[in-house]
């Protein structure tokens, strides 16, 4: 009888051979059902410009690279492929929430205003209506020493604050006596023609002028709603969109959108209301400290510029963290 090593036959496989086979395999479909499912969650946002129930998916877009870019680097792992993943996503997911840190310790210095123009620093801090921590909003308001703060979700028993920080903001808007709402204006500059608009197509907006010392520019700001109600979030941004076209002279409009900048809605009004978008932030959650979403944005008409790249400020109790940047307006 022949000898079978003298055949060269293969040994028989082990058990354990076996067993690290199918680890191999279910780490190998692991990873392609992650890269898979994220991709169709790219797909599902894009098909937002179609249908605006899915623009929800649009929100997460960083999210879903994130994890095709971890995954597919797991999967040509020779082994702890899904491990390998995972890993890299958190440590990605980790990175996203400390980018906007790293951006506002490292500012950028984009530019100096001319002879006909006028620098502003403008803010706009969604303080959280639930936040009772009344001494952090009120130093972190003074410590962010913007020209010009929107606040959002500052509600009417915040109106203490405003009174503490009279000094460092002599100009204030907010809302009517008797009337319930959570928007206001604080300024280092006079404010005029102020308005607050809450029963209408859109969102509910507070807006002032800075009148002629800086060419008439109009401030808005404003408060989406937010999903599961796309559709009436589509429909507020169209009428703003609509009512910003009537405004004469520069413009800025600051709020909390709701929406990324990869949404149909920050784009609809950027389109439609000729607007820039200059933020890009991650600005919530802001309770673990590692923002993932850029829903708080800065928007200007043109002739505006960016004289500094943008900022985060410190949360003080709210689920937002404030964004910030210094701006150049024409005022000829």
């Amino acid at each position: 009888m022949t000898d079978e090593k003298e055949l060269g036959a293969a040994p028989a496989p082990t058990a354990e051979t076996s067993q690290k086979k199918r680890r191999r395999r279910h780490g190998y479909l692991g990873c392609l059902l992650a890269i898979t499912s994220a991709m169709l969650g790219l797909v599902a946002g894009r098909l937002g410009q179609l249908w605006i129930g899915f623009d929800v998916f649009s929100q997460f877009t960083l999210q879903f690279l994130i994890i095709i870019l971890a995954f597919t680097i797991g999967l040509f792992m020779p082994r702890g492929k899904i491990l390998v993943g995972l890993t890299l996503f958190i440590a990605m997911i980790i990175g996203l929430g400390i980018w906007p840190y790293y951006a506002s310790q490292h500012v950028k210095v984009l530019g100096t205003p001319t002879e006909n123009e006028r620098p502003l620093v403008v803010a706009s801090f969604n303080a959280l209506f639930v936040n009772k921590d009344f001494a952090a909003l009120k130093n972190e308001i003074a410590r962010i020493d913007a020209d010009v703060i929107v606040l959002i979700e500052f509600e009417p028993g915040n109106v203490p604050i405003y009174d503490q920080l009279k000094n460092q903001f002599p100009y204030q808007f907010t809302c009517p006596p008797k009337v319930h709402c959570d928007l206001g204006i604080i300024s280092k500059f006079p404010l005029s023609n102020t308005e607050v608009e809450l029963s209408w197509a859109g969102p509910d907006y507070i807006r002032a002028s800075l009148g002629p010392d800086f060419g008439g520019l109009t401030i808005f700001g404003t408060h989406t709603t937010r999903f599961p109600h796309p559709r009436a979030q589509f429909t507020q941004v169209k009428a703003l969109a609509k009512l910003l076209e009537t405004v004469v002279g520069p413009l800025i409009v600051m709020g909390d959108f709701n929406a990324t900048p990869f949404s149909r809605v920050t784009q609809t009004l950027a389109t439609a209301a000729n607007m820039t978008r200059l933020t890009s932030l991650p600005s919530w959650p802001a309770q673990l400290g590692l923002p993932q979403v850029a829903i708080d944005h800065i928007f200007v008409s043109p002739g505006i510029r960016p004289l500094t790249s943008q900022s985060i400020g410190n949360n003080a109790g709210s689920d937002h963290f404030p964004v910030f940047m210094k701006l150049a307006i024409p005022v000829k």
